[in-house]
């Protein structure tokens, strides 16, 4: 049991910091390492409700949760299950294992709608986009109102209206493709692909859906950085500006794109960035390697 309050106590300090990481006001400052430590809050927080489960489960082996579970699979093939292990432990170990493979359910269902969304989203671009020589090599779909997007993958996509087109300058333009590109490059649909998992994993969970918007926030200021490093604050500003006062086509699901709620965020930040210290940096990273591990380090060491 000492192993399973080990995981729980873990468990609670990962709320703890989920719930600070939402009122933290360095992450728009540092929204890459802030993303890290989201994912390896979410991570820690995972396996500490599975491994509490399996600790409490798997007890009388008093080994590490992996080398147990392969004993207790071991027993359980030949029937000669240990004369200490309960009902009640039975019941623990189904818990665990129940809840892991929840997870991987929704992992493989996630993976699974979001190819398909990307696959009509490239099927429809086919039909109904267009190249333009002023888009900058992106695809131009005719639409009165203002949008850019994303769809991502191996072969990704940058789409922009021509609502969009008629209302940016072209150094406005460039500065929200270059935004989306950077999208693209760093792949940051698989940065959010945890969180998605998570959401379909646990819907009723509040604080899952927090960390989801909050990453999503920080991926959309990652961009901002790329794009503000080529093209400059001012000029990605007013291309933001001009967004949040028009009408506005929503991204289409499976897309990476900006919701209206982070554009007042993103300017506060553009008007005056400031970036915090390497030094708080790597030790927010240290922090996070200590929390994550911690959960992880207890799947092997003897209970």
């Amino acid at each position: 049991m000492t192993y399973a309050a080990h995981h729980l106590i873990t468990l609670a300090l990962a709320r703890a910091a989920a719930a600070a990481m939402a009122h933290a006001h360095w992450s728009a400052r540092a929204p890459r390492t802030a993303v890290l430590i989201w994912q390896a809050v979410a991570l820690s927080a995972v396996a500490s409700l599975i491994g509490a489960a399996l600790a409490v489960g798997l007890a009388p082996y008093r080994l590490g949760i992996v080398p147990a579970l392969a004993r207790f699979g071991a027993d359980l093939t030949r029937g000669e299950l240990p004369a200490g292990l309960s009902a009640g432990h039975l019941v623990a170990v189904a818990m665990g294992l129940g809840l892991t493979a929840w997870v991987l359910v929704a992992f493989a269902l996630t993976c699974r709608a979001l190819a398909r969304l990307r696959v009509r989203q490239r099927t429809l671009l086919r039909l109904v986009a267009r190249t333009d020589p002023g888009a900058y090599e992106a695809l131009v779909v005719e639409h009165p109102a203002v949008a850019a997007y994303c769809v991502p993958g191996r072969q990704p996509a940058i789409v922009v209206s021509t609502g969009a087109l008629g209302l940016l300058r072209p150094d406005e333009l460039a500065a929200v493709l270059a935004h989306e590109r950077a999208h693209a490059r760093e792949r940051h649909d698989l940065v959010l692909l945890p969180f998605a998992v998570l959401e379909r994993a646990f819907p009723w969970s509040r604080a899952v859906g927090v960390m989801r918007r909050r990453v999503a926030t920080l991926v959309e200021m990652r961009a901002d950085d790329r794009a503000a490093r080529t093209h400059g604050h001012a000029t990605l500003s007013a291309a933001l500006r001009r967004f949040r006062a028009s009408e506005r086509l929503p991204s289409p699901a499976g897309t990476l794109g900006a919701g209206a709620e982070d554009i007042d965020a993103r300017l506060d930040r553009l008007a005056a960035p400031v970036r915090t210290p390497l030094a708080l940096r790597a030790l927010l990273l240290a922090i996070a390697l200590t929390v994550v591990s911690t959960p992880l380090s207890l799947f092997l060491l003897p209970m």
